[in-house]
């Protein structure tokens, strides 16, 4: 798959105004959207759901970061697209371009860590505000990663796009689970109510 047109422009509009302190700005922000750093996220996001009593939270999100790790490096073989030429980029990196690794992974971690603190904590959801910092840092990872010269424009927008719509999945597959759950818990409480009521009939008579 090659680059688009806009690829090209963009890329050679960025490299070509590159300096001091952004470049060291975009080197710290890129570490944010690396595999070792979304892990750690994801293991601290695990224990807080566990400590609110929250383990369906925490399937959750270890359920989509792996299984959207799973998607996204499919589609960098399905689509083997070269990254920028090595002469651009400021950081060592390997492996296929597109979609952005980095821009598909931090959407889904962080996405599904700000929605999970807007579920799980009621200060957050009075200050729901606080819940930009998630598309901030996503977007922020994602600039980094044209601004350093390993992506394209496009790899970064598909793979915001891919991540958001991996995250609706995840979010709509586990309401769904959710209500299947009290459906199921709804259901025992009543037969378990008819049970005793049954016997308390039967005793009296």
């Amino acid at each position: 798959m090659a680059p688009f047109r806009i690829d090209h422009r963009v890329t050679d509009a960025v490299i070509g105004d590159r300096h001091e302190p952004w470049i060291s700005l975009m080197q710290f922000v890129t570490v944010w959207g690396d595999t070792l750093t979304l892990a750690l996220v994801v293991i601290g996001v695990v224990v807080l759901a566990w400590l609110a009593g929250r383990i369906d939270f925490a399937a959750l999100i270890v359920f989509g970061s792996l299984t959207g790790y799973g998607l996204m490096a499919a589609l960098k073989l399905i689509f083997a697209r070269d990254r920028p030429p090595v002469a651009d980029r400021l950081i060592d990196v390997g492996g296929a371009s597109f979609p952005s690794g980095h821009a598909m992974m931090s959407m889904i971690v962080y996405g599904l860590a700000a929605i999970m603190a807007h579920r799980m904590y009621p200060r957050v959801r009075r200050h729901a505000w606080w819940l930009l910092g998630a598309p901030l840092l996503v977007g922020l990872v994602g600039f980094s990663r044209v601004y350093l010269g390993v992506h394209w424009l496009s790899d970064v927008l598909f793979g915001w796009l891919f991540g958001l719509i991996w995250v609706t999945v995840c979010v709509a597959a586990h309401i769904q689970g959710s209500r299947r759950r009290q459906a199921r818990r709804a259901a025992a409480r009543a037969a378990a109510s008819s049970d005793r009521s049954a016997r308390i009939a039967s005793m009296s008579s």
